[in-house]
């Protein structure tokens, strides 16, 4: 007894053996669609990795950025803390003599050494940004 199922020559076979082979076909998609859907799903998780990272580096820039501004701070009002510990020393220097110099110079200093302080790390922050150290 031959049967004929898709072309291939059954020798023996019964027509269960037909409906057992389209079953496993059926299934052979079904598993290849599955296949395709995890492979999709992959890359998906792939893509959000790689963007999880790309955030977190910026985010990572960021607080250098924030570092060095800092940083940057700390460095330029040791200036004026210099400034400050020489008026905190018992030395004698014609700003503190009242007959020469009073409060309006003293004042005047503070002010200039403000300025100062200032000024320098308004040019430390531009040459930074020059350099493109920051955005």
């Amino acid at each position: 007894m031959v049967i004929f199922c898709n072309n291939f020559t059954w020798y023996y076979s019964l027509p269960v053996t037909c409906k057992i082979k389209w079953k496993l076909i059926s299934l052979l998609r079904t598993l290849i669609g599955s296949l395709s859907c995890l492979m999709k799903l992959r890359e998906y998780v792939d893509d959000t990795e790689d963007y999880i990272n790309i955030m977190l580096d910026d985010k990572q820039n960021h607080l250098l950025q924030m570092g060095v501004m800092l940083t940057t701070a700390t460095l330029v009002v040791s200036a004026f803390v210099v400034v400050a510990g020489i008026f905190g020393m018992n030395i004698h220097i014609e700003l503190f003599d009242p007959d020469k110099a009073g409060m309006t110079e003293f004042l005047w200093t503070v002010g200039g050494s403000t300025a100062g302080t200032i000024f320098l790390y308004v040019v430390a922050i531009a040459w930074c940004k020059q350099k493109r150290l920051l955005e």
